[in-house]
Order: C-alpha cells, then sequence, then structure tokens
C-alpha cells in the first residue's frame, strides 16, 4: 500500500517536517518521502490518495488499566454524580438489572464533585442494596466504599486492625463505615466473586473499542492485581484475530516468583503481546503519597521495595512502581542502585512529586518515567490542598526530566482518565507554563517514549522503513496551527496497525 499526497510527520530524524508519502509492505513501513515514492507501485499496490490527511505514528498509552476499565462497564456508571442521592438512584436502577446473589459495583464519581463533600456511608449504601454486597470505587481507584454486606462477607468488624498501608475508614464509634483506603480495598476484593473469563473477554474488547478510537496503537496493560487470567485473555483474542492493538502486560508484585520460576522476561511473548513489568505500589493516592516532609502511605516499605527490585532485577524482569510523592520516588531510586538495575529501565508510574535531585538520580539510573500529562494541570490546584507550598514547582516536571536525560513516557491512566484521548494531555503539556515541553516532545512522549519503556524503540514509534506500520491518518491536520482544533473532541478517521486499518476508514468523507 502507497499513502499518497498528505502530510505525513514520522516523528523520527526528520522530526515534524512532513513527507507526502509512506510506502507499506509486510506490516511495515518501506519507504517516506515524496512523490519518487510511487516508483515503488507493484500491479497490486493499493495506493490512498490522502488529499492533504494528516498521518502520525499510532499513539502508545503506555499506563491504562485496560481490563479494569472494561469490567466496569458491567457496573453502574458513577461518573458525574454530583451529590450521594445521585449516587444512591444509579445503584437502584442499576440493580434492577442484576442477577440473585451478585454483586453489585459502581465506579467513577469523585468525593470532590459530590455536594456533601464527603464519601457515601455503608448504611446509604444499604437503602438501595439491601443484602447485597456492593462494592463502589472513587475514581482513582484509590479508595472504595462497601454497604454492610460486603464487610460482612470480608469479616470487618470493629476489631478488625488497619492492614499495612490502609486504612478502614470508622464512625466515632468505632464500628467501620465502609470506606476502605489504600490495602484495605484488598480486604473486601479478596472475598468479592472473580468475573469470568467470558466476561474479561468482553471487558477487554470494550476498552479496545475505545482506545483504538482515539488513535491508540499500543497499551501499557496496567494491574491493580495480578490477575493471570487478563494475559490469558488477550493471548485468546490475538489468537482468534480479536485483538487490534498491542498490549503489553504488567504483572502484579504477587506474581513475580511464579514468573520467575518460569523464566519469563520482560519483553516475553510476541509483537501483539508481552509480558510486561512486575507492578508494585509504593504509595497511596491524594494526600496519601509518601512524602520527604512528612506523611503519606506507604502500600510498600523501602525494605519491601529494595528486596521486590533486588529479585526482579535479579531475573531479569522490570519493575514498574507506582510512586506519586517524592519519597516514594526516592526509595525507587534506592532500590534500583541497591539492585544495580540500570540496564532494566525500570519505571516510575506517575513520578508526579519529583525535584531536581531526583530528576538527575532517574537519569543516572537509567530509569524511565510513565507520567499522565493531564496531572500538571490538575496538580496545580491540588498542590493547594495536597502538598507543601515548596513542591509545587516540582509537580509534573516534564522539562526538568528531559533535561536530566530521563526517558518520559505518557499515558491516560484510563479511567482515572474517562477518556484516553492523547491531545487534550499534549496541548497541557505544551502550555504548561512552569515545566512545559515542546510539540515534538510531547508527541514523542505518548507515541515512542512508550516503546523505549518496553525495549521496543527499534520496532515501532516512528514511521521510518524498517519500523511497524502502526498509524493514525486525520481527516485535517491537527498541527496546522491555522485550523481551529479541538483537543478533546479530535479524533482519526482511520488506525491503522501492521498495516491493516483495524478502526474507520482510510478513504476520505
Amino acid at each position: 500500500m502507497i499513502l499518497a499526497g498528505g502530510r505525513i510527520r514520522t516523528l523520527g530524524r526528520t522530526g515534524l517536517n512532513p513527507h507526502s508519502h509512506l510506502a507499506i509492505a509486510g506490516g511495515k513501513v518501506f519507504a517516506c518521502g515524496g512523490p519518487e515514492v510511487m516508483k515503488l507501485r507493484g500491479p497490486r499496490t493499493k495506493v490512498v490518495e490522502l488529499k492533504g490527511s494528516a498521518v502520525l505514528p499510532g499513539f502508545n498509552d503506555a499506563h491504562a488499566h485496560v481490563v479494569y476499565y472494561g469490567l466496569t462497564r458491567f457496573a453502574a456508571d458513577l461518573g458525574g454524580a454530583r451529590g450521594v442521592d445521585d449516587i444512591l438512584d444509579r445503584l437502584r436502577d442499576h440493580g434492577r438489572s442484576l442477577k440473585p446473589g451478585e454483586w453489585q459495583q459502581g465506579m467513577g464519581y469523585r468525593t470532590d464533585e459530590l455536594t456533601e463533600r464527603r464519601q457515601p456511608h455503608r448504611t446509604e449504601l444499604d437503602r438501595v442494596t439491601g443484602d447485597r454486597p456492593a462494592f463502589i470505587d472513587e475514581r482513582g481507584g484509590h479508595s472504595r466504599i462497601a454497604n454492610s454486606a460486603a464487610l460482612a462477607a470480608a469479616g470487618i468488624t470493629p476489631e478488625t486492625p488497619n492492614p499495612p498501608g490502609g486504612r478502614i475508614g470508622r464512625d466515632l464509634n468505632r464500628i467501620p463505615n465502609g470506606l476502605l483506603l489504600e490495602s484495605a480495598m484488598r480486604l473486601v476484593a479478596d472475598v468479592q466473586p472473580l468475573p469470568g473469563f467470558a466476561r474479561r473477554i468482553e471487558g477487554v474488547l470494550k476498552a479496545q473499542d475505545l482506545l483504538v478510537s482515539r488513535g491508540i496503537t499500543s497499551v501499557g496493560a496496567a494491574v491493580n492485581r495480578g490477575f493471570a487470567d487478563d494475559l490469558r485473555a488477550y493471548e485468546q483474542l490475538a489468537r482468534d484475530g480479536k485483538l487490534r492493538i498491542r498490549v503489553n502486560e504488567f504483572l502484579s508484585w504477587e506474581l513475580l516468583e511464579a514468573t520467575s520460576q518460569l523464566g519469563v522476561q520482560s519483553g516475553f511473548g510476541g509483537s501483539l503481546v508481552r509480558a510486561g513489568p512486575i507492578k508494585v505500589f509504593v504509595d497511596g493516592g491524594a494526600e496519601r503519597v509518601a512524602m520527604r516532609s512528612g506523611g503519606g502511605v506507604w502500600r510498600t516499605t523501602p525494605g519491601e521495595l529494595r528486596d521486590i527490585v533486588a529479585r526482579a532485577t535479579a531475573v531479569g524482569l522490570q519493575v514498574a512502581a507506582h510512586a506519586i510523592g517524592d519519597a516514594a520516588i526516592e526509595a525507587m531510586c534506592d532500590a534500583v542502585e541497591g539492585a544495580h538495575g540500570q540496564h532494566m529501565r525500570h519505571r516510575v508510574e506517575h513520578c508526579t512529586i519529583c525535584p531536581p535531585d531526583l530528576q538527575a538520580r532517574l537519569g543516572q539510573l537509567g530509569m524511565v518515567a510513565i507520567m499522565q500529562p493531564m496531572a500538571a494541570r490538575f496538580g496545580r490546584v491540588a498542590s493547594t490542598i495536597f502538598f507543601p507550598v515548596r513542591d509545587r514547582s516540582h509537580l509534573a516536571p516534564h522539562r526538568g526530566l528531559l533535561r536530566a536525560k530521563v526517558p518520559v513516557a505518557f499515558s491516560s491512566d484510563l479511567p482515572v482518565s474517562p477518556d484516553p484521548n492523547p491531545w487534550p494531555g499534549i496541548r497541557v503539556a505544551v502550555d504548561d507554563q512552569v515545566n512545559g515541553i515542546s510539540l515534538l516532545a510531547a508527541l514523542r512522549a505518548y507515541i515512542s517514549g512508550g516503546a523505549y519503556a518496553t525495549f521496543e524503540e527499534n520496532v515501532k514509534g516512528t514511521l521510518e522503513p524498517g519500523m511497524l506500520a502502526d498509524l493514525q491518518v486525520y481527516s485535517g491536520d491537527p498541527l496546522d496551527e491555522a485550523a481551529e482544533v479541538k483537543w478533546d473532541e479530535l479524533r482519526p478517521r482511520a488506525v491503522v496497525l501492521g498495516g491493516e486499518v483495524v478502526s474507520g476508514s482510510l478513504m476520505s468523507r
């Protein structure tokens, strides 16, 4: 196939300078240049006239909770709820579709968006759920509310102690109020019936539809818990020819021992499905991040983290550490240095509060920062609530990290960001008055940055010859400064994976 007469940006050596023609053969880019590329045309070559349409490499969302998002599509949608009564009404409506004995789930509300400015209480959930166990998630994944039946199923009583790295919310009389923070969520999650494999497959397909529609051709499939069935689901879809996105599947730290015994190393797998890093939570979210100035929650203590990183490094497994606060990032740097893991491209997921000394250490230790650029906009506001004033300039330091030679990969953290569209995040990263970066750097962070994080920078991430033909086509040119682009609404008209159209159409409308 030859794409002709477009504005094709490879994001490789020529950066944002456009070419007009791109030739694809065998699922890879064969040539890119001007009209001379047409000389490669053979008797079976399909020529697509782009008529000025823009072409970019496919996005690589380096950190998205694919299965989790997909499964929440079967739960009550609590996104945008404005009050506790709104949450209850939605749960009541959703509950009518459930089978007897089936647990009820809900996801997507934010406490700061509720008129009450507080979490729902278990007794409020009880009013609409009755004796059916219910367990709802606040968007962000660091707190959940269980009703009385769910607490009883988990055996949580006034005498139940807080688990390490978590907290059970309680009323003044010490009776649990339903709120479970950080690792305490596991107390209920561990007794909750697991979704069936068919439901897991269906959830992946729902998430895949959304991701691909946003021009995403590769995804780092992050996990909250290490269900091996996630990897099996991707493999099954790949065998059935239904997987339309390249997946780098995270494995939770609970699977470290089994994974190492099997001889699996980072990058194990094929071009569609790969076994990715070992995922570990170091600190919590929001006001529970581990800070040098004190406070926060250690979901994994520095000592435990050193042990995990050392064990993983010894068997050739990369570690992806959820670390938001500077104390958590420092602990991960200490662990990598102690394990002599400079060659493993160990990852700091989020890397939100990272002062210059830690930026330098990340660069020296060969680590990768996996960031959500939309956090820059949220962080400037949240910092006035959660973080000391002196830390605000170190929030989402994209510019400082790049100057320190730290590879940066962007991501959505779906469903924390309910829409994984990369364009608004790219705009925020460029316009950030504190740590703004160039448009080229932002695009590379959302495309080739993820490929570097998975040791695939020589396979994908640009549209130079020899690279996988993973690309997206736009009806107009989103990089045209004269065009009035609505970033939230920007969608590719076609997405191509390995030379095959997997979404939309290459034909102009």
